[in-house]
């Protein structure tokens, strides 16, 4: 025991476990963490609701900040350095939990409209750690990939690397189907805030499908609330809200997939962005890491992750989306939203924190497996880069 007191978002799993080796730890429902709450700290481990700031933090004289999230937009990495005071994040903890959810909306979109995925072309909008899975995992699903990210391109110029990343506007002429993943970012030369909005939307192909699980402000709720209304935007799936955690109910119930920004919320990834503070703070401390991360997770039931193979006579996108939805079964994400009463903001907002709070636990789809032997052969590329459900 070192003493210090450690405040941390009640959302953060094994907090205690990991945590207690350095004191104390007292844990605060995210939104509810006060100036007062942290006054009294020497360490602050925040998920991406938390508002971490001037205003915040004040003249608490904290020794390191955490955000358990690949995210910093909630944080003001400026002040901190001003202050002194130590911050680290979770870069890729929860990409594979991200790029599982863009995989299961997509098949679950399809399967709904009728359509199949293979031949299509998909516009991935930002490349760090999600999108570039996602690269490789739609790219083994059969469809045709476009990246999008000028901060790569850029850097690969300045480095005289070749590179594959496309301007905005050909991917967004080009794409049947386009998914974001950038960071929400309000300045420089790639802002992001907005960055959906009616002329993003007009160069759109007609008729494409849009998904954002990346942060609610990147999209303009009102264009595309009104693209999708006059059939412009044929299809969208949305986990993040503009206004979250009370998003619009129009917007919510125009959407073929809604959610309550839990696309990353697949335990595993929650986990080993627990274990990256750890390690953080290990090391600002000057100790070894003990504690076994991931490890801890105790392995489910025998064959309790495991999949049956669908009827090979299914078409391969319904094939592939009976499969998925064994694993995660993004139904009941969108039909837990759509269950929110209409009411005052306020109630809405206390019942989408809710479902935030009392989220399930979900694995990731590449903990679960399937019996090598069923899986036929045009399936199984398929299986394995981009479901990433292990034949076994």
């Amino acid at each position: 025991m070192m003493g210090l007191r450690i405040l941390a978002d009640e959302n953060i799993p094994c907090v205690h476990d990991a945590f207690a080796r350095f004191g104390t730890v007292r844990t605060r429902p995210g939104r509810r963490i006060s100036a007062k709450d942290v006054a009294a700290a020497d360490v602050l481990l925040v998920r991406s609701v938390t508002e971490v700031g001037r205003e915040l933090i004040g003249n608490a004289s904290l020794r390191f900040v955490g955000s358990a999230t690949i995210g910093t937009d909630h944080v003001d990495r400026a002040f901190l350095r001003g202050r002194g005071i130590p911050f680290a994040h979770a870069p890729g903890s929860n990409a594979d939990s991200v790029a599982d959810y863009v995989v299961a909306a997509l098949l679950l979109l399809a399967r709904r409209r009728g359509a199949s995925l293979e031949g299509r072309t998909v516009g991935i909008i930002g490349c760090g750690n999600i999108g570039g899975r996602l690269a490789r995992r739609l790219s083994a699903l059969g469809l045709t990939v476009l990246k999008n990210d000028p901060p790569r391109a850029r850097a690969a110029e300045a480095d005289g690397r070749s590179h594959d990343y496309r301007p905005l506007t050909p991917v967004l002429q080009a794409s049947d189907l386009v998914t974001l993943h950038v960071p929400l970012t309000t300045d420089g030369l790639d802002p992001t805030h907005h960055l959906v909005d009616a002329a993003f939307l007009d160069r759109m192909r007609d008729g494409a499908w849009l998904l954002n699980t990346s942060r609610g402000r990147v999209v303009n709720g009102d264009a595309l609330l009104a693209a999708r209304r006059r059939g412009a935007v044929a299809a969208m799936g949305l986990d993040v809200w503009e206004q979250e955690p009370s998003p619009a109910p129009s917007l919510v119930q125009a959407a073929d997939v809604a959610t309550p920004h839990i696309a990353g919320y697949a335990y595993d990834g929650k986990v080993r962005g627990t274990d990256l503070l750890y390690r953080a703070l290990c090391e600002q401390l000057g100790v070894e890491p003990t504690w076994p991360g991931t490890a801890t997770i105790r392995p489910a039931a025998k064959d309790a992750l495991q999949c049956t193979p669908p009827d090979p006579r299914l078409p391969p996108t319904e094939w592939r989306h009976h499969l998925v939805r064994q694993a995660y079964d993004l139904r009941a994400d969108d039909t837990a939203l759509r269950s929110i009463p209409a009411g005052p903001r306020e109630a809405r907002a206390e019942a989408f924190q809710q479902l935030r709070r009392t989220y399930r636990r979900r694995r990731e789809l590449q903990q679960h497996t399937v019996p090598s032997a069923a899986v036929p052969d045009v399936h199984r590329q398929a299986v394995e880069t981009g479901l990433t459900i292990q034949p076994r």
